[in-house]
């Protein structure tokens, strides 16, 4: 739970907001107090603002996302300069824009992105907002304005000598072409103390970041033998493995593991990725298929109907293709596996 950092100015919030708030809380059996008057409740403005983000937790609690929205919309609204409220509103707005598999370009998204900035730019030596921030940006395709938060990071996590923000921080500058300053981040961890494993496996995703993957072989490696049941150094070393065109090796990393562990869409999308290069598409669609149990994804149907259609499954995939058009924000998935299974129909 975030917890609300009150302004130094006592708030008053608005009735609107109060009642937003009151009326989630009631709904959700979160409090038992006969209602209050408006007038009773404009003298206690601190309460309210902690009312209405404890509100927010609890609808999210309970899964109602869209009702959090309206709350911490408001929260955001009527308190523009408090860091904890845009905070509050850019997770609700992620989350929804996760459940969306929102991309590049999708107002949710960058709604979600833009309030992470403000919530980081109102409190500049937060370095958790500014990473949080960061991600955002990064995602909703915001790459100059990504740029600057990832800098900030860099520079937090320098002064701060925090290594797990340090780590992020080089790696997305990599992909920045921002390599001095990602170098310098590597130096730092050698000099905090990080271990061979973290250090190795940090520089290998650098030389992925920044479009080298040959340099990147040795530390996957490295990191993977020293701490085998990792699997953040797994999956590390077996994308490595896959871009230098050992796929088979790549699966060899990844199939074993258990169930559960593969049906994490991580690890699901880079077995798969390394089936398909196999030409092993019925069981790339398979690895793609194990996602399911984490809820519906329109790009993770689309990538199985795929599979399916280059496995000549072309019942199975039309069977998926359906599945794909009730799914949320899947027009341009759709559009492909529609493209992709009338080809294959017409192919004699």
């Amino acid at each position: 739970m975030i917890e609300p950092r009150m302004p130094l100015r006592k708030p008053r919030l608005p009735p609107s907001l109060y009642a937003c708030a009151s009326l989630a809380l009631s709904a959700c059996g979160s409090s038992n107090a006969p209602p209050q008057t408006l007038e009773v409740a404009s003298s206690q403005s601190a309460k309210e603002y902690a009312d209405a983000t404890s509100a927010v937790e609890v609808l999210l609690g309970k899964d109602r996302v869209a009702e959090a929205e309206v709350v911490a919309r408001s929260l955001a609204e009527h308190y523009p300069r408090d860091a904890a409220a845009a905070e509050l509103f850019a997770r609700v707005l992620g989350i929804r824009a996760l459940r969306d598999n929102a991309r590049a370009g999708n107002p949710i998204l960058t709604e979600a992105a833009h309030a992470a900035a403000r919530a980081s730019a109102l409190s500049p030596t937060d370095l958790i907002r500014a990473h949080a921030a960061a991600l955002l940006l990064d995602r909703a395709g915001r790459r100059a304005e990504a740029l600057d938060r990832w800098k900030c990071v860099a520079v937090l996590a320098l002064d701060q000598h925090d290594m797990r923000f340090s780590v992020a921080a080089a790696i997305a500058l990599a992909s920045q072409k921002e390599t001095e300053t990602s170098l310098r981040l590597l130096r730092h961890l050698e000099e905090c103390g990080a271990s061979r494993e973290v250090l190795a496996s940090t520089g290998a995703q650098v030389f992925l970041a920044s479009g080298t993957p040959a340099l990147a072989l040795d530390g996957a490696r490295e990191a993977f033998l020293i701490n085998a049941e990792n699997l953040e150094y797994r999956l590390l070393y077996a994308r490595v493995l896959r871009l230098q065109a050992r796929s088979h090796d790549a699966a060899l990393l990844l199939v074993g593991l258990p169930d559960a562990t593969l049906a994490t869409p991580v690890v699901a999308e880079e077995l798969a990725l390394a089936l398909h290069e196999e030409e092993r598409f019925s069981l790339a669609a398979q690895a793609w298929q194990r996602t399911r149990v984490h809820g519906v994804n329109a790009r993770y149907l689309a990538e199985e109907a795929l599979a399916r259609i280059r496995a000549n499954e072309l019942s199975i995939a039309a069977r998926v293709l359906e599945e794909l058009r009730v799914a949320p924000d899947a027009a341009s998935d759709l559009l492909r596996v529609e493209q992709a299974l009338r080809a294959a129909a017409a192919t004699p």
